[in-house]
C-alpha cells in the first residue's frame, strides 16, 4: 500500500496564537483516507497539521477549525485532512454547519455522500467522533475517514439476511452462510445471475461507471471505448509489484494483466496467493482474513480464471463456493449487494462482480482490442 505524504502545513495554514501569546504547535496524526469499495486508501500516510481556519468548498469562506470554541486552538482532523489533501491535489467538500460550527463532509475525491447508504465517517483512534473541527488531536493519533455504510450501520433497502435480522445480517465481519438470491427467492445459477447483472448495469450510472462499460464491452465482443477503454489500456499496461501480494485486489488484477502479457508463471504465483485467502463462506475478501466482499470476490475469480485455477478446495464436502457467495449478494434488480446489508456503489461492485461470471477468453481479448469485430 502507498503511502502518501504531505509537506509541512505551514506553508498553507492560518496559525492561530495559543493562550498566553504562545504559537500553537504542529503535530504528527496518521491520517488514512478510505473508501469500503476502493481499492486502496486515497491517502494513507502521517500529516504535519497546525489549527488554521478551514475553507471546505461550499461557497461560505474559511471557518475556525481548530476545537470547541473557547478552549485553547488545537490540531483538528479536519485540519490534518485538508492539509494532506491539499499536499497530494485531491480535492474534498464540505459543507458548513453554523449552529452545529462543524462541517458536514459531502465529498473526497469522487466519493460523495448520498442517501441512504453512502457517507463520510470520523473517527480517532478507532472511536466515532462527532466533529472534524470539534475534536483535537495529538501527535501520534490515527484519524480515519471512512466512505461506507454510516457508522458501518447496513442500507435500510437492503435484504436482510435470510433467518436473521437486518441488522446482524449487514454487520461486516458477521459469520453469515451464503443464502438464496434475493430474486422472489428461487435458486438461480450463474448465467441468469449473470444476464440480470448486466440488464442492471445497462441502466446504471454513479460511481464505478467505467468498470460497468468496460464488463459489458468484453462480456459482448466490442472494443471498450471511453472511460471503459482508457480503463482498458491501464489494466493491460499496471506496473506489478514483484513479488506480488498485500491485497486480493491489486494481486488478482496483477495476474490478469501479466497472462495478457504472457507471464503466466508470475501469474500463477499472483493467483495463488489470492486463491490461498479465500474465506470460509466462498467469498474474498480485501485483505486475507477479512470479511468477504462482492468486489473482490469477482476479481479473484478473474485471475483465477485467466490462470487456469480455481478456488481452494472447501473446508469440507459441499462447502460454499465463490459463484454461491455471490448468488447470496444478488437483489431483485438484477444488482450484485457489496456484503450483507452494503451496497454503496452498485454499480462497481455489480460489474467486479460480473467480471468473475466472464468467460476465460473474453477476459483475455482485453489484451487485443483491435483484434475485436
Amino acid at each position: 500500500m502507498r503511502k502518501l505524504l504531505s509537506g509541512p502545513a505551514i506553508a498553507v495554514a492560518l496559525v492561530v496564537a495559543m493562550a498566553g501569546g504562545a504559537p500553537a504547535r504542529a503535530v504528527v496524526v496518521d491520517l488514512t483516507v478510505e473508501s469500503a469499495t476502493a481499492p486502496a486508501p486515497l491517502y494513507d500516510g502521517p500529516v504535519e497539521t497546525l489549527p488554521h481556519a478551514v475553507d471546505g468548498g461550499d461557497g461560505s469562506g474559511p471557518h475556525p477549525c481548530w476545537g470547541p470554541p473557547g478552549a485553547t486552538p488545537a490540531p483538528t482532523p479536519t485540519g490534518a485532512l485538508d492539509d494532506a489533501l491539499r499536499g497530494v491535489g485531491i480535492s474534498w467538500r464540505g459543507n458548513w454547519n453554523p449552529s452545529f460550527r462543524d462541517f458536514f463532509i459531502d465529498r473526497i475525491g469522487p466519493f460523495a455522500s448520498a442517501a441512504p447508504d453512502r457517507y463520510w465517517s470520523l473517527t480517532v483512534n478507532g472511536r466515532f467522533s462527532s466533529g472534524g473541527c470539534l475534536t483535537t488531536v495529538i501527535d501520534g493519533d490515527a484519524v480515519r475517514f471512512f466512505y461506507g455504510p454510516l457508522f458501518g450501520a447496513p442500507s435500510d433497502d437492503a435484504p436482510a439476511a435470510p433467518g436473521g435480522s437486518g441488522a446482524d445480517g449487514g454487520r461486516e465481519g458477521s459469520p453469515r452462510p451464503p443464502s438464496a438470491p434475493a430474486s422472489g427467492g428461487r435458486t438461480d445459477g450463474p448465467a441468469g445471475i449473470a444476464r440480470r447483472a448486466a440488464r442492471f448495469l445497462r441502466g446504471a450510472d454513479g460511481v464505478g461507471g467505467e468498470w460497468a462499460e468496460l464488463t459489458l464491452a468484453l462480456r459482448g465482443g466490442r472494443e471498450p471505448t471511453g472511460g471503459a477503454g482508457q480503463l482498458g489500456k491501464r489494466l493491460r499496461t499496471l506496473v506489478v509489484a514483484d513479488p506480488v501480494g498485500g491485497d486480493i485486489d491489486s494481486a488478482a488484477l496483477a495476474a490478469w494483466t501479466l497472462v495478457m502479457r504472457g507471464r503466466r508463471a508470475k501469474a500463477r504465483s499472483a493467483a495463488l496467493f489470492v486463491r490461498s485467502a479465500q474465506a470460509a463462506d466462498g467469498g474474498f475478501p480485501t485483505v486475507p482474513g477479512g470479511a468477504s466482499n462482492a468486489q473482490s470476490t469477482g476479481v479473484a475469480l478473474v485471475a483465477l480464471r485467466v490462470t487456469g485455477l480455481g478456488p481452494r478446495p472447501v473446508p469440507g464436502p459441499g462447502g460454499p463456493t465463490p459463484l454461491e457467495y455471490l448468488a447470496s449478494l444478488a437483489r431483485r434488480d438484477g444488482s450484485i449487494a457489496y456484503a450483507p446489508g452494503s451496497s454503496p456503489t452498485p454499480a462497481w461492485t455489480t460489474a467486479q462482480a460480473l467480471l468473475g461470471l466472464t468467460g476465460r477468453a473474453k477476459l483475455l481479448s482485453l489484451a487485443a482490442p483491435a483484434a475485436r469485430g
